[in-house]
């Protein structure tokens, strides 16, 4: 039997352009990373050889008639792909601090932090500092989901940056989602299969698999990997397994080979959500926790130092590029406009020409002219 969520769901944009199988999800972070890294290492070593012409420019001038290598410093420590998503989680994690200040509904939230996920499939921290596309997304969806908060509201609730900071991103951002604004979210299917449930035992399953829906299915590859129905059904595996079985039996048939297909993705999927840090069983010791999230911190301070030092300098100000791009279409639109005058100029000269050698054109009798 097929759930009415997963109908709809493949129909979605986010069923046909962003469901990946383990393998081509790690396949695409790996690419990225690696034509990231090749930016950053030939922007820096381009601009390390511009430093040692400004400094001397004899010395450089010789090195050009030679041939001879710019003598560079040491070479990048650039990201790599573990790293690199680690990032990335983090600042998910943030997102979900910011929906919270600005009072958001879990739904913006949820959205923004796709967005986030799905621009760095594609992209890299060492190419687009995730702090500055983070604030970007969730801006961005406030309007997909129809918040509407206004950008000045939106932009004096960060200390140190302006509107035109939030805006900056916003195409880069598009285009990297290739304009699929659409995010199937779990809340509303876990609602649904929730109510289904209470007919059968009363208890706070609902609660934890609310609390694993907007935390770890939030910030880990579950939205690429698995569909709607799929992630709740997992987070509420985790929350009351022996419950989760009985519904899916009254559903699916044990007999039937799709029951234990089903249940596979199901426990796939629930050890997928369970392995994130902010993932706690009711077993779990505040002390465990605590020692957990140090850890985590740890870490991520340590990567974060290690991103300053390899930042794609190009990209560093989206600001000025995105004011140079805006630059670069208005000459373009006046290298056009001399074109056409230079065009008409050179017909009018053809037919100058003409005149001469032909003779001007005959004036047109008009009708009862001439004649007798």
């Amino acid at each position: 039997m097929k759930l009415t969520e997963d109908d709809l769901y493949r129909t979605s944009t986010q069923f046909k352009h962003w469901s990946f199988t383990p393998s081509q999800l790690a396949a695409q972070r790996l690419q990225t990373n690696i034509q990231a890294s090749e930016r950053v290492k030939a922007a820096v070593q381009r601009q390390r050889a511009q430093r040692a012409k400004q400094l001397d420019p004899a010395s450089a001038s010789e090195s050009d008639r030679n041939g001879t290598p710019v003598p560079l410093d040491r070479e990048v420590n650039c990201l790599t792909v573990a790293e690199e998503k680690k990032l990335v989680d983090t600042f998910c994690e943030k997102a979900i601090e910011l929906g919270g200040f600005f009072k958001f509904p879990i739904e913006v939230t949820a959205t923004g932090i796709q967005f986030l996920r799905r621009f760095y499939l594609f992209n890299s921290p060492m190419t687009y500092e995730p702090q500055t596309i983070s604030r970007s997304a969730m801006f961005v969806a406030n309007k997909t989901e129809g918040h509407h908060m206004p950008l000045e509201k939106y932009a004096a609730g960060f200390p140190k940056a302006t509107s035109e900071q939030v805006l900056a991103p916003e195409y880069l951002l598009v285009q990297a989602l290739r304009f699929n604004f659409d995010i199937r979210h779990p809340f509303r299917a876990l609602k649904g299969g929730h109510l289904d449930m209470i007919e059968m035992a009363r208890g706070n399953a609902y609660t934890f698999a609310s609390h694993i829906l907007k935390t770890a299915a939030l910030l880990t590859d579950a939205y690429f990997l698995y569909t709607p129905s799929q992630i709740w059904l997992s987070a509420h595996l985790l929350a009351d397994e022996l419950l989760t079985l009985f519904y899916l039996s009254t559903r699916l048939p044990p007999s039937s080979p799709l029951h234990s297909k089903t249940l596979t993705t199901l426990r796939s999927c629930a050890a997928l959500l369970s392995s994130h840090h902010t993932f706690t069983s009711p077993t779990t010791s505040a002390a465990d926790k605590a020692a957990k999230d140090k850890k985590e911190k740890e870490e991520v301070q340590l990567l974060i130092k290690k991103l300053r030092q390899c930042r794609d300098p190009d990209k560093l100000d989206l600001v000025k590029l995105n004011q140079a791009q805006k630059r670069d279409a208005v000459d373009g639109e006046g290298l056009e406009e001399k074109k056409a005058k230079r065009r008409k100029l050179e017909r009018e000269g053809y037919q100058k020409e003409a005149d001469s050698f032909w003779g001007p054109e005959l004036p047109r009798r008009e009708n009862g002219a001439g004649g007798k």
